[in-house]
């Protein structure tokens, strides 16, 4: 009997001792390495279709499937969908930091979708002509409490 709890007991032992959420949580296709550009750069000369990488912070979440984010960049933010309405973020992710690739898009938005947009909580940058597509997204993992 003691033979067969050991191996479990150390198992255990493992497990206890990786830090709880130490990946980042992925979503989408994977990053593919682009170089990170910042939003400023982005919102002062957008180029319809353009590639790119930005990381902040996830300012607001779509409440209702999580199908959309703002990242925020010092104070400029922008709204970001996803590829082919393909996966979506958690609801709870707001505050958190964020890596995404994706493509530059240049609209005119629809005032019946900001006004969908803002119901589900977006913000301002809901009403933006330029917006994010993104094909990958990682979310931080929280740091691990000090001990």
């Amino acid at each position: 009997m003691t033979r067969a709890v050991l191996p479990f007991v150390a198992v255990l032992a493992i497990v206890a001792s990786v830090p709880a959420g130490a990946a980042a949580e992925k979503f989408g296709k994977a990053l593919q390495g682009i170089e990170p550009t910042t939003l400023d750069k982005v919102l002062a000369k957008p180029e319809d279709g353009q590639a790119v990488r930005l990381e902040g912070t996830i300012d607001k979440v779509c409440q209702t499937k999580g199908c959309w984010l703002e990242l925020k960049q010092a104070e400029r933010s922008v709204h970001v969908t996803f590829d082919g309405y393909s996966f979506f973020v958690p609801k709870d992710s707001g505050g958190k930091k964020v890596v995404l690739e994706g493509k530059v898009k240049v609209t005119e938005p629809k005032p019946e979708e900001v006004e969908h947009l803002q119901r589900e909580g977006a913000g301002a940058a809901a009403a933006a002509k330029v917006s994010i597509v993104a094909s990958g997204v990682e979310i931080a993992a929280p740091a691990a409490p000090a001990k």
